[in-house]
């Protein structure tokens, strides 16, 4: 069972049934560890006088940076002013330590001065939209010739309306078609905004309400007689539409958070300062989304990307301090009422929505994704000029302090930073933290990978959690081939935490995979956190079998090393495997042979739920590889093997022989099928077991046709 729940979000697994009994694997071969080196972090700073004035006199010794409290050393500092790119000014001090390391070096140079600045519109409403053109337009009167800007419209999917250009006339363009573009709109009169406008007989109060209103139980709740029917219709009401907002609202705040995550992986690209300029009109962050929300500030804070928030409503009739405060006083009002009506919708649930209501206010998620990454919230006002002329300062005068943490191990936790200029009276802005992982900031850091990508990062690969990697070649289209990334860790090997007051248990572990080409850099990464619960009567049936991860990247010609990672949160312990795999190159009409895959078992999947892309479906089932599972001979009868040859011109031949060491102890030709209508060929054949003894064995298949000749190999143990 728990297989089967892990399996259904995945790539191409259906649904399961429960695998044999299996030994536990082999602690995974050491590997030699990648290092990394000394790692400098560089804070970006903006300091203003208490007339908001850039303040421009400091040097390296009047800052104190801190990280967890502790004080770190400033081994450089710079100045980004008006005019020049990151340099010293006459006044500042730069210095650099001969033990600190450089700064991370960008992917690509970027020239002196370069500003990038990406303008997002979110989903904006009817009203909401002529104030973001406006405000929008006001950023042109402080646009400079070095100047980069992209703008984006975020709905369900990301649409770049123009990519980044100095072009002042494009830009201005962009913004237009950006405003006028329609989005998706979601239910704007849900469940919370019902309580928030509720008077006390249940009628909706008209508009924005004064936040006088008084909001009380209703006259249900003073003794009148109340019909059980109407109660239990009611109750149904109330959780169809509480059901509905919470997946309305997990969509909006997916849709949001995904595309702001791209737009900062992208500026990651790029040294130095970068800026998002967001308008919407809130960001939903329901507990389902709110780790997602936590994703896009720790990319933004490793790629030094600052988001300026701006609320799109402008001014608002009253505050929306009021509207919070008027729905959490209905949540009280509804839980008197269902405590007097005896009805089954506990207040528990009204109770748990009050993070959530708090989360809604506009101010609480534009301000926490801004003031997070050192920019700020421009709300309550409709002339954004000025706040354009702030966002554009910062953007043009900032410190850059550089330190090499004194904490070196980097174990993928968050740590704070605190900037202090002490004896000055200012106002510091920077980022408030980063997550401790050494990975580049070119890919988006999901806040539960860290622990894992650290892993990779430590020296001596761990082994606390015992796990199986394979990468398997299949031949694609377009110069690309298909790679079966396929990950199998134990069950057994992992925490189930138990709860016997609720007879339950839970797990929390994650599953990373990162592709590494032949210079050490990353080129895939994708992972999977496993938070999963279930009845206590049902552990030692979860802990039974293999937890599986499949991903099928396209990957150019040439050679790779696969990197897997399998983190336990509730123990703190971590396994690590690295493998290597080569994709080759082939030109139009040369033979192509897939990797050898020894099958562990295959299943039946029904046809509207397979996919034709996969390279491990034969016919109508699915393979499942075997991860270097022995064979026992009082089990199996025979080793299974599958092979594809796509794109060729008729049908070559083939030979199989098993080796034993490097004696040949068997050797038969193969009778290949003939190609399908597209020229590819699937083919899936047995060696029986029954003369072969104990030990370890190699299969190796040659494919031929005409001159050219492909071989390929792979190992199996019989016990």
């Amino acid at each position: 069972m728990f297989r089967r729940l892990l399996l259904a979000s995945l790539a191409f697994l259906s649904a399961s049934v429960s695998l044999p009994a299996r030994q536990a694997p082999a602690t995974p071969a050491q590997a030699q560890p990648i290092t990394s080196g000394v790692t400098a972090v560089v804070v970006d700073v903006v300091v203003r006088d208490n007339k908001g004035n850039p303040v421009t006199d400091l040097r390296r010794e009047d800052f104190r940076l801190f990280e967890d409290g502790v004080e770190q050393e400033i081994s450089d500092s710079v100045v980004v002013m008006p005019g020049t790119g990151p340099s010293a000014l006459p006044t500042v001090t730069s210095t650099s330590s001969a033990t600190a390391a450089a700064p991370p070096q960008p992917t690509r140079d970027k020239p002196p001065g370069e500003n990038f600045l990406a303008i997002v519109f979110d989903r904006l409403s009817e009203d909401a939209r002529p104030l973001a053109y406006k405000g929008a337009l006001a950023y042109l009167d402080t646009f400079h010739d070095n100047d980069f800007v992209g703008v984006f419209v975020s709905d369900l999917a990301l649409k770049t309306v123009q990519n980044y250009t100095n072009d002042r006339e494009k830009i201005r363009k962009a913004i237009s078609e950006a405003s006028m573009t329609a989005t998706s709109q979601f239910d704007r009169g849900a469940t919370r905004d019902d309580l928030a406008n509720r008077d006390e007989r249940g009628g909706k109060l008209p508009g924005d309400a004064h936040p006088d209103v008084p909001v009380v139980a209703s006259a249900e709740s003073e003794g009148r007689p109340v019909d059980g029917r109407t109660i239990v219709l009611r109750e149904i009401q109330a959780v169809q539409k509480t059901t509905w907002e919470t997946l309305m609202r997990e969509e909006q705040g997916y849709a949001t958070t995904n595309a702001l995550l791209a737009i900062a992986t992208g500026l990651g690209t790029l040294p130095g300062r970068k800026s998002v300029v967001f308008f919407a009109e809130g960001i939903a962050i329901p507990p389902a989304v709110a780790p997602h929300f936590q994703n896009v500030i720790t990319t933004a804070n490793r790629a030094n990307v600052s988001f300026y928030t701006i609320d799109a409503a402008g001014l608002r009739v009253h505050s929306t301090d009021a509207a919070t405060g008027r729905a959490v006083r209905a949540m009280g009002g509804a839980g008197l009422e269902v405590s007097s009506t005896g009805a089954s919708m506990s207040s528990l649930r009204m109770l748990e929505y009050n993070e959530d209501v708090l989360r809604r206010d506009p101010r609480t998620s534009l301000t926490m994704l801004a003031q997070q990454t050192g920019g700020f919230l421009v709300e309550n006002t409709n002339d954004l000029g000025k706040a354009f002329r702030q966002v554009d300062s910062d953007r043009r005068f900032h410190y850059l302090l550089t330190y090499s943490p004194k904490n070196t191990n980097f174990g993928g936790e968050w740590r704070t930073l605190e900037v202090k200029v002490p004896g000055r009276k200012v106002t510091i802005r920077a980022r408030v933290g980063y997550q401790a992982v050494r990975a580049p900031a070119t890919t988006p850091l999901f806040a539960y990978e860290a622990a894992a990508l650290a892993a990779l990062d430590r020296a001596g690969a761990p082994s606390d959690v015992p796990i199986r990697a394979q990468a398997l070649v299949f031949p694609g289209t377009e110069g690309r081939d298909l790679v079966a990334v396929l990950v199998s860790a134990n069950a057994g090997a992992l925490t189930f935490r138990r709860d016997d007051k609720t007879q339950t248990y839970r797990t929390d572990f994650t599953i990373l995979a990162r592709i590494l080409d032949s210079r050490g850099l990353a080129v895939r990464k994708s992972s999977q956190p496993y938070r999963l619960a279930g009845p206590l009567k049902q552990i030692d049936q979860a802990q039974r079998g293999d937890v599986l991860f499949f991903r099928q990247p396209s990957m150019e010609p040439g050679s790779y090393t696969l990197e897997v990672a399998v983190h336990d949160a509730l123990a703190g312990k971590t396994g690590v495997q690295r493998t290597t795999f080569t994709v080759p190159s082939a030109s139009d009409g040369a033979l192509n042979v897939s990797d050898l895959v020894v099958v562990h078992h295959a299943e039946r999947v029904p046809a509207n739920e397979r996919q034709p892309n996969n390279p491990l479906y034969f016919g109508d089932v699915v393979i499942y590889p075997n991860m270097g599972e022995p064979l026992v001979k009082a089990r199996d009868k025979a080793v299974t093997f599958y092979v594809v040859v796509p794109g060729v011109l008729g049908t070559p031949s083939a030979t199989l022989e098993v080796l034993g060491g490097a004696e040949v102890v068997a050797r038969s030709p193969v009778a290949l099928p003939q190609p399908d209508p597209s020229g590819r060929i699937a083919h899936v054949a047995q060696v029986p077991l029954d003369a072969l003894p104990p030990g370890r064995y190699t299969i190796r298949l040659t494919v031929s046709q005409g001159n050219q000749k492909e071989v390929r190999e792979t190992a199996f143990v019989i016990e």
